[in-house]
This record gives structure tokens, C-alpha cells and sequence, in this order.
């Protein structure tokens, strides 16, 4: 192991006790898997001491599941749901009625600006798409997996010279397969600022088109990932590593993380974060709105947090959260959940 000293050591520590809890909870940990985490346990006293100051933090969920701040809060979320399934329908009836996209959009949803509208629009036509809370999981036809976070929408176009994923909304994990046809066709994941193209690889990438600025974001597991830009500019990420772009450029962002993928396998993994970093991406979960105050917000947060079936595991999450930092939940008079410092 490298030298390390410090709060830079146990927060390293933290993260790869976060990621092991993670591998760990995964029904399809291998032995090897299990194997290599007693290595790491034994490379070092302040691995296991770590390690059970995670599973203290991630496993107050047997005891909270069934507690009563859980279950006034599953009921929150299950109204909050309601709702939003119907706000849902009278947006997807409006574009049904709506003839083209182009030309008919600002008399038909006069409030949203036409970028925005046609973002909705492509939304709502696409191919395959996920409310929020919801996941799916596709083989495409040469084998490729493809995997569906919450409120994602993407188009499928395999042609005579691409394999072409369009990305909406969201995020996606691709597990890239060899392509049947002969000459090989490229992989490529479109987003309306990039053109992602996998070199035989296992990829995240997430995005939202929703503004001007649309920025977006790849973690590559395998192999390695081309984004090309429409000015010209290029990046190859490997294994291991992770990117930011928007129209404009593209910047590393270090270190692939292990949340990027954890989500497939129904997880949430907090690699020694704020609690307000947290929240955020909880809150993709659930139409609830769920705020932090500016006093909770900097609490670290580390472990790994089941999000499988969000209506059954935000609520237990949020409260377990009242176990693991010095932190109340509270109902909003609107009907939103607050996390405030105790």
C-alpha cells in the first residue's frame, strides 16, 4: 500500500470500506470477491476498524424498516407518488395531441421555452423510458446489456453502420457486447452536446438535456470510452476513470465512481460524502421533495444503501439516517421530508 498519513488515509480507507460493503451485499459476490476483501481486511488494523464503523452505519435497516418514522414516511412517498403519476399523464396526453414537434410547439405548451418543450417531447416518443424510481434492464440484439436508471429515456437505432444509443434523459449503464455483423459496426451513445464511442467496454453515462448548458457524465469499468464534441474535441477514458463534458469541452473527473455502477444492483454506495451530495442523488428516487439544512448538509455520510424498490427503501433509509448522523427527519407542511441537524 502507499504511504498514507492522516485524514487523507482514513478517508481513502473509508471509501474502499464503502465499495467492499457494497461488492459485499451484491447476491452475486463471488468467492474471489470475498477473498480479496479478507486481504484487504488483513493489509492493514485500520481496514477492520473501518470496515465496522460501516456496517454500523449502512445496517440500522433491519431495525428501522418497520419502525414508525419509516412507515409515516412510506406514506408521504406513496402520495407524493400519486401525484406525480398524474402530473405524469397530463403531460404525456398534451404531446399525444401535439402534431409536430416543431411547429406546433409554442401554441401547445406556451409556458416552456421550444428547447425545453422538445426535450419533453422526445422524452415522452422515446423508445424505452423509466418514471422516476423505476429501473429496466434491456439486451439489445447484438447482446449489448443495457441498463436504465431512474427518469431515463433513450431512443435504440442499430443501422448498417452504427449501433446507436440516444440518450434523453438520465443515465444508462452499457455492457458492451461484439457486434454479429460483419464489418463490426461502433457502439456510440449520443447526447445532444457528445458523441460517446466504447472501445469494448462496461460504461456509465448520465445527462440531462433539460437546459442550454447541458453537461454530462461517463464512468468507465472496462475497456475505454471516446467522447467526441462537435468542435472537435476528443478524450479517451480508460478503465478506471471518469469524465465530465458539455458542448464546450471536456474535463477528467478522476477516479470512476463505484455509484455510477452500484445502482444497477440496487444500491446507493456513499463513499465518505456530504450528507447534502447524498440527498441529491436520493431525491432522483422519489417525486418527495427531500431538502437538508445548511447545518446538516456537510455531515460525512459512508456506506451502502439498498434503492432497489424506492418506495419501500427511501423511507427506511431516512429514517436509519436518524441512527447513523446527530440528524432529525421531519414532514413538511407540503408534504416534502427535511433533514435538519439535531
Amino acid at each position: 500500500m502507499a504511504d498514507r498519513s492522516g485524514a487523507a488515509h482514513e478517508r481513502i480507507i473509508q471509501r474502499e470500506a464503502a465499495e467492499w460493503f457494497a461488492v459485499l451485499h451484491d447476491e452475486q459476490a463471488s468467492e474471489e470477491q470475498r477473498r480479496r476483501w479478507r486481504t484487504w481486511i488483513d493489509a492493514d488494523p485500520a481496514h477492520a476498524r473501518v470496515w465496522e464503523r460501516v456496517k454500523a452505519i449502512s445496517q440500522p435497516f433491519a431495525q428501522a424498516a418497520n419502525a414508525a418514522p419509516a412507515q409515516a414516511l412510506r406514506d408521504t412517498l406513496a402520495k407524493a407518488r400519486s401525484a406525480g403519476r398524474r402530473r405524469a399523464l397530463r403531460m404525456l396526453s398534451l404531446g399525444g395531441v401535439t402534431v409536430g414537434a416543431g411547429l406546433l410547439a409554442r401554441h401547445t405548451l406556451p409556458w416552456l421555452p421550444l428547447q425545453d418543450w422538445l426535450h419533453e417531447y422526445a422524452v415522452a416518443r422515446a423508445d424505452h423510458r423509466t418514471g422516476i424510481g423505476e429501473q429496466h434492464r434491456l439486451t439489445l440484439p447484438d447482446g449489448t446489456r443495457l441498463d436504465l436508471n431512474t427518469a431515463t429515456a433513450v431512443d435504440v437505432d442499430f443501422g448498417q453502420s452504427l449501433r446507436r444509443i440516444v440518450l434523453h434523459a438520465g443515465e444508462i449503464l452499457v455492457d458492451s457486447a461484439p457486434d454479429t455483423q460483419a464489418p463490426a459496426r461502433a457502439l456510440v451513445v449520443d447526447t445532444p452536446c457528445a458523441r460517446l464511442t466504447a472501445l469494448g467496454t462496461r460504461f456509465a453515462v448520465r445527462g440531462d438535456a433539460r437546459s442550454e448548458a447541458f453537461s454530462g457524465h461517463v464512468a468507465v469499468f472496462e475497456g475505454a470510452v471516446r467522447i467526441s464534441l462537435a468542435n472537435g474535441a476528443q478524450l479517451d477514458v480508460p478503465a478506471g476513470q471518469q469524465a465530465r463534458f458539455t458542448a464546450d469541452g471536456i474535463e477528467p473527473d478522476g477516479r470512476a465512481d463505484l455509484a455510477r455502477e452500484s445502482w444497477s444492483r440496487g444500491q446507493l454506495v456513499a463513499d465518505d460524502i456530504p450528507l447534502a451530495a447524498f440527498v441529491a442523488e436520493l431525491s432522483r428516487y422519489t417525486p418527495v421533495a427531500v431538502t437538508v439544512s445548511p447545518q446538516a448538509a456537510p455531515l460525512r455520510l459512508v456506506g451502502a444503501y439498498p434503492i432497489a424498490q424506492p418506495a419501500r427503501d427511501i423511507p427506511v433509509i431516512l429514517a436509519a439516517l436518524e441512527s447513523a448522523l446527530p440528524v432529525r427527519v421531519e414532514r413538511t407542511p407540503a408534504g416534502g421530508v427535511h433533514i435538519r441537524a439535531r
